[in-house]
């Protein structure tokens, strides 16, 4: 029987991603049984009476991590719990004064952040066959695929708990020993519970299957064993190898290596584009369709039940998705023969929103304008029966170079908040540095809302809810909205987000570098919210 929690656990702890569920009641915590395996960072020795004790090896991430609460990490004797629980390899127990002040072992929170399985070997052709014939693998090393009956498990599940249950997120975080330069530039991981009803089955009422997304960047590098995309957080191909040498390839599990040298960044990369789709960011069930999305690309349509990767979907919009486009508009004027082959694709926003009154599933693709910084966008509200296109609008954000990552759907309004970033385009077409990489943030300028009627209002109501801008909200950096609603009694519109208070930083995520984020510089969210008179 595969080990559950060990295959799966360290998976479920790092993704940040939200959950599709399709179930007929809600979904209840599932105790899963932690491992009791000894921690690799424990070793016994034998004194002169023949006793046999443990003692800790030097381990340079066996302390206690630091938190907002407690900024200055800490050694991991002054916490007993923690420090038994280190010995023994078992999870410890925390007393409820205690619990959500954040107390963990550094080394645990790292092996969140491995590569999935056993997908973090380099084996031939030749052995991975040889090892299938003979027994196979519990995670398939190529494609990340497994499948079985969870039969571990702690307390009894509610006989309603009937339905499927899909996550997504970084799974396997590099090529050939070659460790992504960020997380968030790891290949996508699809997990998928299945959850019976007693009546069913006589057996586990728990069924997992897993499978990375087969991307057109990860099957190419999959096949040439090394990096040849570059990712939106700085892993890129290098170039002139011959010069500056091969990479380390220190193990996917591993710390990333530092930055090739200048002249081999810009000599593989520059004036490419394309950036690498990792579909790791969100999985959505709906329409009969699972798809894994990414944001500033189209999403892939995977196999409900197999996990497999069918392809790029265009989601029934008449666009481009043939792999190489980036999502940027033609040059206005010029001859359709003569663009760019790069130009003229779409991406679709990661976190689309489903209306609780309508049904709809709310999504909007996105294409800059690459002579007027600015970028339009398209709202479309799908059925459920069949994926299909309800209603669908365009407009444009003026000023706005960057696509915002996420929304907020009310009943009358779509809400976009724009935060105050800036890309530098030299750097970045020449290869120098990653997309992310260039993006400049003022932490003390203020940020901007835009607010657009709901496509399928109709004429009149598109009148009285008309699309307006919020040019002065206070300083703030977010990500992710939590919800947002228009008052019933006022018509205002309030959204909730997480994100960051006014700061100095210069940086766009760079507390989240390194191997894992908060390894060297945990950093200080907040919940905000916006509240828009709507006069």
């Amino acid at each position: 029987m595969p080990s559950f929690a060990a295959n799966v656990l360290p998976f479920l702890l790092s993704t940040h991603t939200i959950l599709a569920f399709l179930s007929k009641a809600p979904i209840t915590s599932l105790p899963i049984r932690l491992p009791t395996t000894t921690n690799n960072a424990v070793a016994t020795e034998e004194d002169a009476s023949g006793t046999t004790a443990s003692v800790i090896l030097e381990d340079a991430h066996a302390f206690i991590g630091s938190t907002h609460l407690r900024p200055k990490s800490r050694n991991l004797k002054e916490v007993p719990a923690l420090y038994d629980a280190f010995l023994t390899g078992t999870h410890p127990e925390q007393p409820k004064d205690e619990l959500g002040r954040g107390a963990f072992v550094m080394s645990d929170w790292r092996k969140a952040w491995h590569t999935y399985g056993q997908c973090d070997r380099s084996i031939t052709q030749a052995e991975y066959e040889k090892i299938k014939i003979e027994g196979g693998f519990v995670v398939d090393p190529f494609t990340g695929e497994a499948e079985y009956e969870v039969e571990d498990i702690d307390g009894d599940l509610p006989n309603d708990l009937v339905g499927v249950l899909y996550r997504n997120g970084a799974g396997k975080f590099g090529i050939n020993g070659e460790r992504v330069a960020h997380i968030l530039d790891a290949d996508g991981l699809v997990l998928r519970f299945e959850f019976r009803s007693p009546e069913e089955t006589t057996t586990s009422r728990v069924k997992f299957t897993s499978r990375f997304v087969e991307t057109e960047g990860f099957c190419e590098e999959r096949e040439s064993k090394e990096f040849t995309k570059r990712g939106t957080f700085g892993t890129a191909p290098r170039g002139l190898t011959s010069l500056f040498g091969e990479p380390l390839r220190n193990g996917l599990n591993n710390d990333p290596e530092g930055k090739p040298p200048l002249l081999s960044r810009m000599a593989a990369n520059a004036l490419k584009a394309d950036i690498k789709n990792t579909a790791n960011t969100q999985v959505i069930a709906f329409g009969g369709k699972v798809l894994a999305l990414w944001e500033a690309g189209m999403p892939y349509s995977l196999d409900p039940v197999s996990l497999k990767t069918i392809g790029v979907d265009s989601l029934g919009l008449p666009i481009d998705i043939q792999p190489g486009k980036a999502p940027v508009n033609y040059i206005p004027g010029l001859p359709e023969d003569m663009q760019p082959e790069i130009l003229g694709g779409k991406a679709h926003t990661a976190h689309p929103k489903m209306c609780p009154r309508t049904g709809h599933l709310v999504g909007w693709t996105w294409a800059q304008n690459p002579t007027k910084g600015s970028m339009d966008i398209t709202f479309t509200e799908y059925d459920s029966e069949g994926f299909r296109i309800v209603a669908s609008d365009t407009h444009t954000l003026d000023g706005v170079a960057l696509a915002p990552h996420d929304c907020v759907l009310t009943e009358h309004y779509i809400l976009l908040k724009v935060n105050a970033l800036e890309i530098d385009q030299l750097a970045f077409l020449s290869g120098a540095m990653g997309p992310a990489e260039c993006l400049g943030m003022d932490g003390r300028a203020k940020v901007r809302a835009f607010a657009f009627p709901r496509p399928t209002l109709s004429g009149d109501e598109k009148k009285k809810y008309a699309p307006f801008v919020v040019n002065d909200i206070p300083a703030c950096f977010s990500i992710h909205f939590s919800h947002g609603y228009e008052d019933e009694k006022t018509g205002d519109l309030v959204s909730y987000f997480s994100g960051w208070p006014p700061n100095d930083s210069e940086s766009f995520l760079g507390a989240w570098g390194g191997f894992c984020p908060g390894e060297k510089s945990p950093s200080k969210n907040i919940i905000e919210s916006i509240m828009i008179s709507i006069i």
